[in-house]
């Protein structure tokens, strides 16, 4: 097992540094959004026990826009779908960086807060075979983390990762967010997160990172 970690920790090199950057700001601003919706919106009941979650309403509204008629004033409710869209993409960027910061971090705690507990899980780390379920990926991820600790000496360098060529696909309640990780060493590998939206916020479901090889 220790040979399996140290060959994963080859592959990867994690740090938060994808992050800083404006979307990081754009990410600190996402956490009073959503207050900021509900009070703003007259439609929207504060409590809790009603409160329906505006992403998982965006097909709806997108569906009743379509067939507004021309003769309605439709800036009301594009303004709620702008805000669900918006909100919607700042909160996978938001994940994304929990994830990466539980990784650069090797907090199990936070890693295991970062994925789902109420669907199917499965993570493929680089050059290995597929690991499923969510108690065998949570396994999995601690191996890794306790093998990829803080290092004792401060000339070595964290975990580094540059996602590049990034996208994010959302449908309703699954967001998939592609990237290409960009290794200090030179190394690229094709990563893929999936999340699922539960309780109003959303949490991973599948990681896959595999190296790219260049002939």
């Amino acid at each position: 097992m220790k040979v399996f970690c140290l060959m994963l920790l080859g592959q990867y090199h994690i740090s938060m540094a994808w992050v800083v950057s404006p979307q990081l700001i754009l990410l600190h601003r996402l956490q009073s959004s959503t207050s900021l919706y509900q009070s703003s919106n007259p439609n929207t009941n504060t409590n809790n026990d009603e409160f329906i979650d505006p992403v998982l309403r965006l097909p709806l509204m997108e569906a009743e826009l379509a067939t507004l008629p021309s003769t309605e004033d439709s800036s009301p409710l594009e303004e709620e779908i702008e805000n669900a869209r918006t909100a919607a993409e700042f909160g996978v960027r938001r994940a994304q960086f929990e994830f990466y910061d539980a990784f650069s971090n090797s907090d199990l705690s936070a890693m295991d807060a970062v994925w789902s507990t109420q669907s199917f899980c499965r993570c493929v780390h680089p050059a290995m075979a597929s690991v499923e379920g969510r108690q065998k990926v949570m396994a999995s991820w601690s191996q890794v983390l306790s093998a990829s600790g803080p290092s004792s000496s401060t000339d070595t360098p964290g975990f580094k990762i540059t996602p590049s060529r990034v996208r994010i696909e959302i449908c309703g309640q699954t967001a998939m967010c592609s990237c290409v990780e960009e290794t200090p060493n030179g190394g690229k590998l094709e990563a893929l997160n999936v999340y699922r939206r539960e309780d109003g916020e959303w949490k991973m479901t599948l990681h896959m990172a595999s190296p790219i090889m260049v002939g």
